[in-house]
């Protein structure tokens, strides 16, 4: 194990550093980690070796894990950290020390803060606790410059204690749990399920933002949706009902998990098709009665195409899209764009966003993206991204087909779509993979690239045939 500091190394203990950890003992200024340190020469070397096969083992509920802490510039041994399970508490602690030579410089809060970052993003474990001994002022004082929050004070017996003595109890928490005690739930398990989602117990779903304008949209979307029966995620307020928390420069809300999971698999006889777009079309008739909305920006693709997107292409030299496709696609686009209806969208529509519990659509999820445009993006969007190897469906193309003309024959079962809107399928959904090729390219993601310039290449061959179908 090694982690890296601003000063620090902390490593995995080697044989060569028995005769540091002898000076440093040989003081019994470690007796709180070691106890009587006498005769440290005669078992410094078998700790060593100790503490050598349990970082092997790497369990954290084993008897301990010790760390060599090391000067990153000069190389010297300063002391130690790593953990503790206490057998009579059934939690596992931090432990630590620092050369008497090496104290009152900051090394001990700095090896403790970093090794509980560590702890907490290497063990399925989200608390660490820290005894110190009422009287040790400069072990408190470190433990709190390393985050740990003072929970109790209380008559304890450590296992170097003769009889009780007045302990200090803290704790820390990693940083999901820490925000999860603001709704009470700091002992519930989590599982990451995106990147800035976690699962909470059985019940819950934690999103984490970096933009509060975004989540506040997002927010009143689900209000607003939630009024009108649509089945998206309840909000669950905070202990002191807010909807939202700020914590460590980022923006929490929790909901109740909505029941069911993601399509993972399509069938080329399912009725999965027309089920979906009546379920956006459903999705649109609902944002359709929560216009206007001031909070929800307006876009317009045909803008995108004509200002960031073309100057990405141009940038990056034409080298996937030539100028001439480019130009023919955004013209012809442009001809009718003006008759193309405009009404809050999703934008961002594939099965990772709606949820279905033994068949039967359960929720949508994700109204980050949402926004002003029109309309047809969210079809177009969603019937490119079946397509697409990220999602990993892997549908043969004549599978598209049906399922194309069977989510529009879905849609316009509840919604209509103009003649305008129809011709003009094929260009949204090449001017969407345009928007994937300059997205990638300044991403220095050259296969995911290279996978849209395919699309669009395909659709392209394909105008006819999607003519036909709709």
């Amino acid at each position: 194990m090694v982690i890296e500091t601003e000063r620090l190394i902390i490593r995995s203990m080697e044989p060569e550093d028995e005769p540091a950890y002898i000076e440093m003992a040989s003081d019994g200024s470690l007796r709180d980690i070691f106890g009587d340190c006498s005769n440290c020469r005669e078992w410094m070397g078998s700790w060593v070796q100790e503490a050598r096969a349990l970082d092997q083992q790497d369990n954290p509920a084993g008897e301990y894990l010790a760390y060599a802490v090391t000067d990153k510039q000069r190389g010297i041994l300063l002391g130690s950290v790593g953990c503790s399970y206490y057998e009579d508490l059934k939690q596992v602690g931090i432990t630590f020390f620092i050369g008497s030579a090496f104290r009152g410089q900051g090394y001990a809060a700095e090896a403790a803060t970093a090794y509980a970052q560590y702890f907490f993003s290497h063990y399925d474990i989200h608390k660490l606790i820290a005894t110190v001994r009422e009287d040790n002022a400069a072990s408190r004082k470190t433990i709190e410059k390393a985050g740990f929050v003072l929970l109790d004070t209380k008559m304890y017996r450590d296992i170097n204690d003769e009889q009780e003595e007045l302990y200090m109890f803290y704790e820390s928490r990693d940083k999901i749990h820490t925000v999860l005690v603001h709704w009470g739930l700091q002992d519930c398990k989590t599982k990451q399920i995106y990147d800035t989602a976690w699962q909470v117990g059985d019940d819950y779903v934690l999103k984490e933002y970096q933009d509060v304008k975004m989540l506040e949209r997002n927010l009143k979307m689900l209000r607003l949706l939630s009024e009108r029966n649509i089945p998206v995620a309840q909000v669950i307020p905070s202990g002191d009902g807010a909807e939202y928390v700020l914590a460590d420069g980022a923006f929490y809300f929790l909901s109740k998990k909505l029941p069911g999971n993601n399509i993972t698999r399509v069938d080329s006889d399912s009725p999965l098709a027309r089920s979906m777009g009546e379920i956006i079309a459903r999705l649109h008739a609902a944002f359709q009665k929560c216009e206007p909305l001031d909070m929800f920006w307006d876009n317009s693709l045909l803008d995108e195409m004509n200002g960031w997107i073309r100057e990405s292409m141009e940038k990056n030299g034409w080298q996937r899209i030539s100028k001439e496709e480019y130009e023919r696609t955004v013209s012809q686009l442009a001809a009718i764009y003006e008759q193309l209806p405009v009404q809050l969208i999703h934008r961002d529509i594939h099965f990772g966003n709606f949820l279905f519990a033994d068949g039967v659509f359960s929720g949508y999820i994700d109204f980050d993206l949402s926004q002003r445009n029109i309309r047809i993006f969210d079809l177009c969007y969603f019937l490119l991204g079946l397509l697409s190897e990220e999602e990993g469906l892997r549908i043969t193309e004549e599978t598209w087909f049906r399922f194309l003309g069977d989510v529009f024959a879905g849609y316009e079962s509840i919604l209509k779509l103009s003649e305008a809107e129809k011709k003009a399928v094929p260009y949204v959904m090449e001017c969407i993979e345009f928007l994937f090729v300059a997205w990638f390219e300044n991403e220095n993601d050259g296969k995911c690239a290279e996978n849209a310039c395919e699309l669009y290449k395909f659709i392209r061959r394909q105008e006819s045939r999607i003519w036909n179908i709709l």
